[in-house]
C-alpha cells in the first residue's frame, strides 16, 4: 500500500512541476507555445459554450422561467464568441510570429 502512495506522490509532484512550466510558458509574451494554448482552448471553449446553449440542460431553465430562462444561453453565445475571436486572434499571432522568425533566420 505504500508503494501505491508513493506512485501518487511522484505524479503529483511531476504534475505540479509540469504545470508550473506550462503557466511560466504561457505567460511570456512572444512565447509559441501561449499562442497554440490560447488558440486550442479558445476553440474548445467555443464549442463548449455552443454545446450547452442548444443543451436542453440548463442553469436558468426557460420551462420554470420563461423568457429569462434565455440568459444563459445567450451568454454562454457571447463568451463562445469572445473564445473563438481570441482563438482566432492567437492563430494569427502564431502566423506572425512564425514569418518573423523566418526573416530573421533569412537576414
Amino acid at each position: 500500500m505504500a508503494s501505491f502512495f508513493q506512485v501518487i506522490e511522484f505524479m503529483i509532484v511531476c504534475g505540479s512541476i509540469l504545470a508550473l512550466a506550462m503557466m511560466i510558458l504561457v505567460n511570456m509574451p512572444q512565447s509559441p507555445l501561449r499562442s497554440l494554448l490560447i488558440q486550442v482552448f479558445g476553440w474548445l471553449f467555443a464549442l463548449f459554450c455552443g454545446a450547452y446553449a442548444i443543451s436542453p440542460i440548463d442553469v436558468m431553465p426557460e420551462i420554470l422561467l420563461g423568457p429569462f430562462g434565455l440568459v444563459d444561453d445567450l451568454g454562454a453565445v457571447v463568451v463562445g464568441f469572445m473564445s473563438a475571436r481570441a482563438a482566432w486572434n492567437a492563430g494569427k499571432d502564431r502566423v506572425r510570429l512564425k514569418l518573423q522568425e523566418e526573416q530573421q533566420q533569412a537576414a
